[in-house]
């Protein structure tokens, strides 16, 4: 699937209870939907996440909380709703300075974006048998998903 998205240049998005404010730039509209077994566990079903170039807390940075679940990225929640807001990929593992973030989409729709669509599938071998969705995507395995991020993340 080599469809080019053209990036939404930035939006101001709120958590759940509008006490954390986040300016996200740089969007990718076709999101991934990630199946792996953290985001089944942390969402009760999969993960829905939006590359972006860069997220700034406007408004409640003290209520922010981070979540490491991985080595390679750490997961920004609100404190007092629980929204999830993004996650980032560490310094170390991303050199690049596209899609340093990955946004949770439905922060992006509840701040008016509608043209989302989503792109992939990954750790499709570990989704669960009890839903599917509708359409024709391009579905990755773990280590698929893992080897397009590790090309990703060096690109300059």
């Amino acid at each position: 699937c080599n469809m080019s998205s053209v990036r939404i240049p930035k939006v101001t998005a709120k958590c759940y209870c509008n006490s954390v404010v986040l300016e996200i730039s740089g969007i990718d509209p076709g999101f991934t939907a990630c199946h792996c077994g953290t985001c089944q566990f942390i969402h009760s079903g999969p993960g829905f996440g939006a590359k972006c170039n860069d997220v700034k807390i406007v408004q409640g940075a003290e209520l922010v909380k981070k979540y490491k679940p991985a080595v390679w990225a750490t997961w920004h929640f609100c404190g007092k709703c629980g929204t999830r807001l993004h996650y980032k990929f560490e310094d170390d593992v991303w050199k690049s300075k596209q899609d340093r973030y990955v946004v949770s989409v439905g922060l992006l729709y509840k701040a008016g974006i509608k043209n989302l669509k989503m792109l992939n599938e990954v750790s499709y071998e570990v989704k669960p048998r009890y839903y599917d969705f509708e359409g024709h995507r391009e579905k990755l395995s773990t280590s698929e998903a893992y080897a397009l991020f590790a090309l990703e993340s060096q690109k300059p």
